[in-house]
């Protein structure tokens, strides 16, 4: 004898928002093709702003699907000497230019509208606690970017034949200039990166859970196209751009040759968040046999 009856199966919907925090970095290093040249890299401060929402098929697993604003930053320092050999000065005489880098710091910051895919596992721990697993992929747009740089240069002549050295003299180009500054444009590709999140939620009741996460993020595309201009600091201090035409005009280091051709972004931080959960049920029929 068969009965079919309908069953019921639990199911919920969670909307959260979070705010996160912490360290960030482009992925790029800088290597100077001047031997005398030496770089820095460091990484800047990193944040997201999360929207999402989930469907939880078990009280334990679920996906979700969200928009993100983020934000990743970088920065290069440079000291040292920059070499040009062989050249002319304004007057026709050989010598040996040399840039004397006192300090550059070279910033990058670059927010992106992440649209993230997102596996839950959550492991209950006790009646309020809970173990919180977050895995997946997203997809990022750049939607604002920045970049900027300060330095202190001196310029020097080195005139070998005549055993001479030349400096603090402007009107042929040897000068220190110790507030050389610009920003400059920089081009940012679109992004695909993983995350993981680790953490516990904590039920204030039964709409309403609290979580807290460590989080780590790695990009699998490039954030820069490769530079191709040499290292340089050209520039038109009171006409001295034609002191300094054979050396590039500095654009920014991402611009420049010195840069790896890797430059993935990652950000690893602490997230907080609230979970709004909204239970509903579906039914099925299920059948069963009597004896």
């Amino acid at each position: 004898m068969g009965l079919s009856l309908p069953m019921a199966a639990q199911m919920h919907s969670a909307v959260e928002i979070s705010l996160g925090g912490g360290w960030s970095t482009l992925g790029y290093k800088v290597q100077p093709k001047q031997e005398d040249v030496q770089a820095a890299n460091k990484g800047s401060w990193g944040a997201q702003a999360h929207l999402g929402y989930a469907l939880f098929f078990t009280p334990k697993v679920g996906l979700g699907i969200g928009a993100n604003f983020s934000h990743y930053g970088a920065s290069a320092d440079l000291s040292g000497i920059a070499r040009w050999e062989g050249v002319t000065d304004t007057e026709g005489e050989p010598y040996n230019h040399l840039a004397i880098i006192h300090s550059l710091k070279d910033k990058q910051d670059i927010y992106l509208v992440e649209i993230p895919l997102t596996f839950y596992f959550v492991q209950p721990l006790s009646d309020k606690l809970f173990f919180n697993l977050e895995v997946g992929a997203k997809y990022g747009i750049p939607v604002m970017k920045s970049a900027s740089f300060r330095a202190d240069i001196e310029h020097q002549g080195d005139y070998g034949l005549w055993d001479l050295d030349l400096f603090g003299v402007d009107g042929h180009g040897f000068y220190r200039e110790e507030d050389f500054h610009d920003s400059y444009a920089i081009a940012v590709q679109h992004q695909i990166s993983a995350f993981l999140k680790l953490g516990l939620a904590y039920e204030i009741n039964e709409k309403v859970h609290f979580f807290a996460n460590i989080y780590g993020d790695y990009g699998f595309m490039n954030v820069f196209k490769s530079g191709e201009a040499d290292l340089g600091f050209q520039n038109d201090r009171t006409g001295m751009a034609a002191a300094h035409a054979f050396m590039p005009e500095y654009h920014g280091i991402t611009a420049t040759n010195n840069l790896s051709a890797k430059s993935r972004p990652i950000q690893v931080g602490v997230e907080v968040g609230l979970r709004f959960i909204f239970p509903h049920k579906v039914t099925y029929p299920c059948r069963c046999r009597l004896f």
